[in-house]
């Protein structure tokens, strides 16, 4: 029961935001977030290079430094061009359809995290099985984020059998702690 009630309290939450952003936000934002990962990763060390002769900038922090202003200048140029898509759709009265799409978009991305936390607290075992078993919605909203994440396997490679892999280390994890508190 107390997961259906985190899980609406996080449905609400995505319901706030939807309406608030809008779809076009929302999809630039994830998109952003995307690019902006793989931009800084891609172009860091050029930035590092560039602020090391440049600005003649040195110590262990720079690479951090790099990827950090990379990946900030690059959202802030996707969310520059959502803002300008999203004032285009609203001129052309259509914002209550991106409200209506933003609304949908944050649930199901809410809804996707959730899941992901689920996994990860089952898998820790910070979840009683009462709790799962009292839930109406853990067996639905559950196989939500490693389906994703799988899915996005096929096109990010790295997310490939991510949650499988997890589970291997949860379940050696669980082997090594008990044999660490038998010698305790």
């Amino acid at each position: 029961m107390i997961l259906d009630a985190l899980f609406i309290l996080n449905l609400f939450y995505a319901v706030w935001r939807g309406y608030r952003r809008g779809l076009i936000v929302g999809l630039f934002s994830l998109l952003a977030g995307i690019i902006g990962l793989a931009a800084a990763m891609k172009l860091s060390v050029v930035m590092a290079g560039f602020l090391h002769h440049q600005l003649h900038l040195d110590g262990e922090w720079l690479p951090v430094l790099s990827f950090i202003l990379v990946f900030i200048v690059v959202v802030l140029l996707i969310r520059i061009g959502a803002k300008a898509i999203e004032k285009t759709i609203q001129f052309a009265m259509l914002g209550w359809l991106n409200k209506l799409g933003g609304i949908l978009f944050f649930a199901i991305i809410y809804s996707i995290g959730f899941s992901i936390v689920l996994f990860y607290a089952e898998q820790s075992k910070l979840l009683p099985a009462d709790t799962i078993a009292t839930s109406k919605i853990y067996s639905f909203i559950q196989p939500w984020g490693p389906s994703v994440m799988d899915g996005m396997g096929v096109i990010i490679p790295i997310f490939k059998n991510m949650f499988g892999e997890l589970k291997e280390f949860f379940g050696g994890l669980a082997t090594r702690m008990s044999v660490i508190l038998f010698f305790i």
